[in-house]
């Protein structure tokens, strides 16, 4: 029965994101800056990992609610919600890893997120 509740929960998901994705692809406005703060962030996945149309459109919508929830959480006093913050952005790179990139460029992606990790620690 479990497995069955898994299957639903990721259909639901998928059809969600395929559903977020169909409407940001109707923006009549698809200018840079109207793209929010991860724009560059956005491109350079899409470059990095040759993303379809598809996939761009699922991570757009990705970071476009990932960019909302941090402006929710930036709204409530920072200094007692830094944990709260790192784990929302585990929470979001962890779904495009999982649900955006195709599982063959999983690593890659792993790898691109660890370096980024040790030049910040740096």
């Amino acid at each position: 029965m479990k497995l069955l509740h898994f299957w639903i929960v990721l259909l639901s998901l998928v059809s969600a994101l395929v559903g977020f994705a169909a409407g940001e692809l109707n923006d009549p406005d698809p200018n840079l800056s109207n793209r929010g703060r991860f724009a560059a962030y956005s491109d350079r996945l899409t470059a990095e990992f040759g993303l379809s149309v598809e996939r761009e459109a699922a991570l757009r919508v990705v970071l476009v609610r990932y960019e909302r929830e941090l402006e929710d959480l930036k709204s409530r006093h920072l200094s007692t919600l830094e944990p709260e913050l790192v784990q929302l952005g585990d929470t979001y790179r962890d779904l495009i890893r999982d649900k955006v990139l195709p599982e063959d460029q999983r690593r890659a992606f792993d790898e691109l997120v660890a370096s980024s990790l040790s030049f910040q620690d740096n």
